[in-house]
């Protein structure tokens, strides 16, 4: 049976691939390829925000300011100092990754939800710094004409080249799929069952001997790398920033992705990433009203699906397999 199981995710996940790449052979016209790209990237974002808030059991207030940290370093690191994408992209992530880890040595000491509070004060902080920082930011006018990624040399005096949205899809959806085998492996080992630990009774978990600060620690800090991950990639695609890239308020619509797609599950940030931004296309014409929409589908699905939608579908899954165990 569970050979079966497992053969039977390989095929879904093998199918949910070919889409994926396939994605662009018929979803045609630059607007709607645009709005894929824009799902990618805050897919990756939302993978963040769900490993620190359900596997860890922390919620960051300051994801999204962290995302604008990543953006912000990796555009300046390209427009200010001549770098290559390929190298400002990395190091763009691990500054933001060590921000995230010296942002968690203080404030994972907290409990309850002061840690939230504290992040979405420091976030408030940094992006009140990045809106009047003029001379190195931009400040409220922002950075523009930053470049493309740079053209990578194949054999034969070929080359792939970023100018076109499909050639950014496809480099958006590398680092999904990177990101995703990343997480995965984390959940899916001794780390995994030690953040579960964490989360469920860090009391507990420090009684038998697991160092949570440590885990926590480490586990904001590879969060925030994402964040940065993700906000590089929205830098080099838009080739522009403004302030607003690093409010503390996008750390809220990446939560709604979360949340409707399924806290604590690898597919939930998927689900929710897609599903969102699509949603806000859709709706466009209703302007501000879209966010009643917005309330009244996250009160449905935390009222009837409480694990969000990728819960409801394992649970539906399993209610299947076991109504055909009984016949």
């Amino acid at each position: 049976m569970t050979v079966k199981n497992e053969n039977k995710k390989r095929l879904i996940y093998g199918f949910l691939i070919l889409l994926a790449v396939s994605a662009p052979l018929f979803i045609t016209g630059d607007y709607p390829r645009h709005i894929m790209v824009m799902c990618g990237i805050w897919v990756i974002s939302s993978m963040g925000l769900n490993l620190i808030l359900g596997y860890v059991g922390q919620l960051n207030l300051a994801h999204g300011t962290f995302f604008g940290i990543g953006a912000y370093a990796t555009a300046l690191l390209i427009q200010g100092l001549g770098f290559s994408f390929w190298l400002a992209l990395p190091i763009g992530c691990l500054i933001t990754a060590i921000l995230g880890f010296l942002t968690g040595l203080p404030t994972l000491r907290t409990k309850g939800h002061y840690f939230p509070i504290t992040t979405m004060c420091l976030g408030i902080s940094i992006y009140y710094v990045v809106a009047r920082w003029d001379a190195l930011t931009g400040g409220a006018s922002g950075l523009f004409g930053l470049p493309r990624p740079n053209p990578i040399p194949l054999p034969f005096g070929t080359e792939i080249a970023f100018e076109s949205t499909v050639s950014c899809y496809y480099l958006v959806l590398f680092f999904v799929f990177l990101t995703f085998l990343v997480i995965a492996r984390f959940t899916r080992s001794l780390v995994g069952k030690r953040l579960a630990a964490i989360r469920g009774n860090e009391n507990l978990a420090q009684s038998v001997g697991i160092n949570t600060m440590r885990d926590k620690v480490i586990f904001l800090s590879i969060s925030t790398l994402i964040a940065g991950l993700a906000g590089g990639l929205y830098a080099a695609y838009m080739g522009s920033l403004m302030a607003e890239q690093a409010h503390f308020l996008g750390s809220f619509e990446m939560l709604l992705n979360v949340m409707i797609g399924g806290v604590g599950t690898l597919a939930g940030p998927i689900i929710g990433g897609i599903l969102l931004p699509v949603l806000t296309e859709m709706l466009h014409f209703l302007g501000g009203l879209r966010l009643v929409v917005y309330g009244i589908l996250l009160i449905l699905i935390m009222g009837f699906l409480p694990q969000g939608i990728a819960g409801g579908l394992r649970l539906a899954t399993q209610f299947y397999e076991q109504r055909r165990a009984a016949k």
